[in-house]
């Protein structure tokens, strides 16, 4: 437990430093911040995280059975979180394309790879980057069509996730070798890109106002509470065991992903609500993920 402490603290000090190198930026109201984040945005969708699907599934070694049931898991979770946002949207009288994003979708990277890695090894790395994949995919499918004002289906094709995702299980299944300069490309990628994205969040916190409190801490609710309680119940009735089923949990209740804040400001939804929900959500994990991994001891 002390070594999941350290880890998540390690991770979590790093969001908030961003954050708040953010909120200092938006506090100075220079000219570029605006033109800096079309380009974060942009790189984002179109560039960091179509190369990550690519490489996570050209390397992957996933065991078929088990993976269909993370699969499974993921999607209903997120799709069941939906339905608890739509719910959350009629009572509070809040349009739903405006606060679905942050409580259908999680964290599926930064946060639960490194810590299922460190529980379940490679075995847990493989299956949190296949829960990832499925959130992913939903989200640049399902959650573009609930979200965007535009033409759905254009703008679903236009994403290159879909495709990188798909090019690296053919690599995978052709055997074919990752080249070391991909994997050299990756951590320029996360170096500049992923701190890049968070400090957006910091930089729309100067720009929350009161009424956006009680919502949020509703969202986070739904969020990570919800989403434990659809997984495990799931779990239960699959009699799913094992490093699988504990990815599925601890996946399931993490904070929202910052995409949503990518995607609340490129389709104009509420990214005020998604930031408060992403910094809420973050804080909050420093005491619900050693709680879920205590409970799955």
């Amino acid at each position: 437990m002390g070594t999941l402490i350290e880890v998540l603290l390690k991770l979590v000090s790093k969001v908030f430093v961003f954050v708040f190198i953010g909120y200092l930026i938006g506090k100075v109201k220079v000219e570029f911040v605006k033109p800096l984040i079309s380009v974060v945005i942009e790189g984002s969708l179109y560039v960091l995280i179509p190369f990550f699907f690519l490489l996570s599934m050209w390397e992957s070694s996933a065991d078929l059975l088990i993976a269909r049931n993370v699969a499974l898991i993921a999607a209903a979770v997120v799709i069941t979180c939906g339905f608890m946002a739509y719910l959350f949207s009629t009572l509070s009288g809040v349009e739903f394309r405006q606060i679905c994003l942050p409580i259908m979708f999680m964290n599926a990277i930064y946060l639960p790879i490194p810590i299922n890695t460190l529980f379940f090894g490679k075995e847990g790395m493989t299956y949190s980057v296949i829960y990832s994949l499925i959130a992913g995919l939903l989200h640049f499918t399902l959650g573009i069509y609930l979200v965007s004002r535009k033409e759905h289906f254009l703008e679903i094709i236009k994403m290159p996730m879909i495709y990188a995702a798909l090019a690296g299980i053919v690599l995978n299944q052709a055997r074919v070798g990752i080249p070391q300069v991909f994997l050299h490309v990756s951590q320029g990628l996360k170096v500049v890109a992923l701190p890049a994205m968070v400090a957006l969040v910091g930089y729309q916190l100067n720009f929350i106002g009161r009424r956006h409190l009680k919502l949020v801490n509703v969202g986070v609710i739904l969020r990570m509470g919800g989403g434990f309680l659809v997984a495990l119940i799931l779990v239960r009735l699959l009699n799913f065991s094992g490093p699988g089923a504990s990815v599925v949990l601890i996946s399931s209740a993490m904070p929202s992903a910052v995409l949503t804040y990518i995607f609340a400001k490129k389709y104009e939804a509420d990214a005020d609500f998604a930031a408060g929900m992403i910094l809420v959500g973050t804080l909050l994990s420093i005491v619900t993920i050693p709680l879920i991994v205590y409970f799955l001891r």
